[in-house]
């Protein structure tokens, strides 16, 4: 059954064609003419150019899964006019020298302290560029492995202070700190602490203690930060709906009170925001109903959360940011296609604060799809999204 001609299908610029022509052409001219306008109708637009955004949500691109590329400081210098074309509003910077010899990312939260040169070093490439739409890029720090709550942490503090200084002088928003604890149990009482003769509370007052310090460290050099932690404190909350939330809290003891500790720390112009990195969330019901928990239920009475001091409770809506992580993948059984991946984005800008993040594991966004990259389909499926936000 044949549909409706479109003002712009191959037929009906065709037929435009021998509108014009009129009878009397030469066929071979009209045969030109019909195939001239076929080819041309079928050739796709070139998609419109990224347009910086005015004001929040805005959409960041987390994308150095695997080895190469990676979105360092100088990859994004040498590649900024690809990057600048996609339909994101920043990057997550992974902070490693071009020639592998520093991983600024991976040893921040360590016992060796980093000079305030070898940071500024790694950063220098972004120092100046002329960032036209990516105008919210922000330096990755990865949950590494840091010293034990108890023992010395002057050399993690300090690393913290150095990259916020060196972040400011780059014209960075901020730190994005993968909080989840990859090379050793940090953040797990009693399973990856030395001290086993302190109690759990004696742990969690530490934990937060140390996450103030490393948040004034950081408000000390750049006082309008902004750190997000990609996971949030709800994965301590023995109650946190099972639905929404991960239930990890009995390995994650320590990770709410040191998120807690950054709001602490964080001053009158510093931002923090809770991350979000959960990526089985799909329907706008799904993420409006974990921004409502996130915001005010976990704060609750009725929660009575113990990490929590009671002077927080109840300015954690006003002063914590809800983001919403989102994954190019698969995910626990919840399939991902380009349709899919338009809805979510669209769903998790609608409900953040001021931003949400694609963590990238499939094609690179990071290349041109002639080169190897995302397909335009995928890249397709992120500014449908981005252009449907409020």
């Amino acid at each position: 059954m044949m549909g409706r001609i479109g003002r712009g299908s191959p037929v009906a610029v065709c037929l435009r064609c021998l509108n014009v022509l009129g009878p009397w052409r030469d066929p071979r001219s009209i045969l030109a003419a019909f195939i001239a306008g076929v080819l041309s109708a079928c050739v796709p637009p070139d998609p419109p150019p990224a347009v910086a955004r005015e004001g929040p949500p805005y959409l960041l691109l987390h994308d150095w899964y695997g080895s190469s590329p990676v979105a360092t400081p100088s990859f994004v210098r040498d590649h900024l006019e690809h990057l600048e074309s996609l339909p994101f509003d920043g990057i997550v910077s992974y902070l490693r020298s071009p020639d592998g010899s520093l991983n600024v990312s991976a040893s921040i939260l360590a016992d060796k302290e980093l000079s305030e040169e070898e940071i500024a070093s790694v950063l220098a490439p972004m120092k100046g560029l002329p960032f036209r739409n990516l105008t919210q890029n922000f330096a990755a720090v990865l949950g590494g492995r840091p010293p034990d709550f108890m023992d010395d942490w002057s050399a993690v503090i300090s690393n913290f202070g150095r990259l916020a200084k060196a972040a400011k002088e780059a014209g960075l928003r901020g730190v994005y700190f993968d909080n989840e604890a990859y090379y050793t149990p940090w953040s797990d009482f009693p399973r990856g602490v030395r001290h086993r003769e302190k109690s759990l509370r004696e742990y969690q007052d530490r934990a937060r203690e140390r996450g103030r310090q490393v948040m004034e460290a950081m408000t000390a050099q750049y006082p309008e930060i902004t750190v997000i932690l990609l996971h949030g404190p709800y994965i301590s909350e023995p109650r946190a709906p099972s639905q929404l939330f991960p239930q990890v809290h009995a390995s994650n003891e320590l990770h709410g009170p040191f998120f807690v500790g950054f709001l602490e720390g964080a001053g009158p112009d510093a931002s923090v925001v809770d991350g979000g990195e959960l990526y089985h969330l799909r329907s706008e019901g799904d993420f409006q109903e974990c921004r409502n928990w996130r915001k005010r239920g976990f704060p609750s009475a009725e929660i009575d959360c113990a990490i929590l001091p009671a002077a927080l409770r109840a300015e954690w809506d006003a002063r914590v940011g809800v983001a919403f992580g989102i994954i190019d993948r698969p995910f626990q059984g919840r399939p991902m296609t380009p349709p899919i991946l338009t809805a979510t984005l669209s769903n998790a800008l609608r409900h953040a604060d001021r931003y949400v993040w694609l963590y990238v594991e499939g094609p690179t966004f990071l290349k041109p799809a002639a080169d190897g990259g995302a397909p335009a389909l995928w890249v397709e499926a992120v500014r449908r999204a981005r252009a449907s936000a409020p």
